[in-house]
């Protein structure tokens, strides 16, 4: 506690007499008592007896005893008692607006409130209603004295407010159903400053339920760092913590794909059991029993004459992200032939394009979408002839991507599976280009 020496309180004092001053009129008023009451309260002392038969003197008893008797007061007082030994205690947080109302009973007219030895400009006290107000800006212990006066009376309240840091908290407010929003690009490295306030002691921050190592926040920074490349959307939380307090952040990272260079095509004869085929942006092909075992990278798939083909494909990134909206009703891709005899048949209700070749020969399919597209060869063999499929150029280990080894169905080739072919039977590889 500050101790505080008599010359700075009778300086208080001073400055609280002259604020107080302002509403006084007249050197022979009472604080709170107008100039007239003060004259009328006087007047009998200067007035003439009026004219009548009783003595000068007895006329002079019955007015001067109520003119010169005072009115009763009491001595003045806060209402919340205090010493120095035994300040009264008050609380209040670091940035959470701060009042309190002192209030006192006794005194002679009206009482004026001063703060003295305020911790800061920024507290202050009313002089007429005694409200103390302040927004603290920092945590700790600050001791004053409050100070009343009225009439020739001075009272002192000494006060010792304790102010706590405020709660931990994030700046950017988040909570588990209304998470905070951020949007990244696969294979873009994408970070965020997460910044905590309030609390006491050193900061430090976590990453929790982390999808994968691709995300990871600084401790001592704070900073979120992702270069996952698999689209989707991410939700995890970022913790601070300091001292024994902790905040959560709930975080939904939504990784968009990044540009599209081609599209991932299935092939299939239509056949529930047949052969079909994965044609990736380069054009590589790679064949797949009925089963979805990989028989490897073959040059051109085989086809027969008068024979249909069932045709499904869809734009992606170089991570093997579509990089269409996977909504019902979105657009087929766009397929076209070298060969102008090939009639090509869209089917928006099972989501592909069928394709029947009338003439024997090589045909060049292209698959379009999304700005981007895929040429792949069919070698259609004619009917008087048995057909001969291409070799594997492959291990049947290899396909024409690199990436993780778990192998995930391709949910946007569904319109193959229910068209009768059997692509959407295998599990297929999770890939990069």
């Amino acid at each position: 506690m500050r101790s505080t020496t008599s010359s700075s309180r009778r300086r208080a004092a001073l400055v609280a007499a002259t604020a107080i001053a302002v509403v006084t009129v007249g050197s022979g008023a009472a604080f709170g008592v107008s100039a007239a009451n003060a004259a009328t309260d006087t007047a009998p002392a200067s007035t003439s007896a009026p004219a009548t038969t009783a003595p000068a003197a007895t006329a002079q008893a019955a007015t001067t005893p109520a003119a010169a008797t005072p009115a009763a007061s009491t001595a003045l007082a806060f209402t919340e008692p205090s010493t120095k030994a035994d300040p009264l205690a008050l609380s209040a947080t670091v940035g959470t607006p701060f009042s309190h109302t002192f209030h006192t009973t006794g005194g002679n007219g009206t009482v004026g409130y001063a703060i003295q030895d305020a911790p800061s400009s920024a507290w202050t006290v009313n002089v007429e209603t005694g409200v103390l107000s302040t927004t603290p800006t920092t945590a700790g212990t600050f001791d004053f004295e409050v100070v009343a006066l009225s009439g020739g009376e001075q009272v002192t309240e000494y006060v010792r407010v304790t102010v706590a840091p405020s709660p931990l908290s994030f700046t950017e407010p988040s909570t588990k159903a209304q998470p905070l929003a951020l949007t990244a690009t696969a294979g873009t490295t994408f970070t965020h400053t997460f910044r905590a306030v309030g609390g006491s002691g050193s900061l430090a921050y976590a990453i929790q339920d982390a999808p994968s190592s691709a995300f990871t926040v600084n401790v001592s920074t704070g900073v979120l760092t992702s270069t996952e490349t698999t689209a989707g959307t991410y939700d995890f939380e970022v913790v601070a913590l300091r001292g024994k307090t902790t905040a959560t952040e709930y975080v939904r990272l939504t990784v968009r794909p990044a540009a599209p260079i081609g599209l991932i095509t299935f092939v299939g004869h239509g056949t529930p059991g047949s052969t079909a085929y994965e044609v990736g942006p380069s054009g590589t092909i790679t064949a797949f029993t009925g089963t979805g075992k990989d028989l490897g990278t073959v040059s051109s798939i085989p086809a027969k004459q008068n024979g249909t083909l069932v045709v499904s494909g869809i734009a992606v990134d170089r991570f093997g992200n579509s990089t269409e909206p996977q909504t019902t009703g979105q657009p087929l891709a766009t397929l076209t032939s070298s060969v102008a005899s090939d009639r090509i048949v869209p089917d928006t209700a099972k989501h592909v394009v069928r394709i029947t070749f009338p003439h024997a020969s090589q045909h060049r399919l292209t698959v379009s979408q999304d700005g981007v597209s895929t040429s792949f060869t069919v070698a259609v063999q004619p009917l008087a002839t048995t057909a001969v499929a291409t070799s594997a150029t492959g291990t049947g280990a290899t396909l024409a991507y690199t990436g993780a080894d778990e192998r995930t169905p391709i949910a946007w080739g569904a319109g193959l599976l229910a068209a009768g072919a059997t692509l959407l039977g295998f599990r297929l590889r999770r890939r990069r280009i």
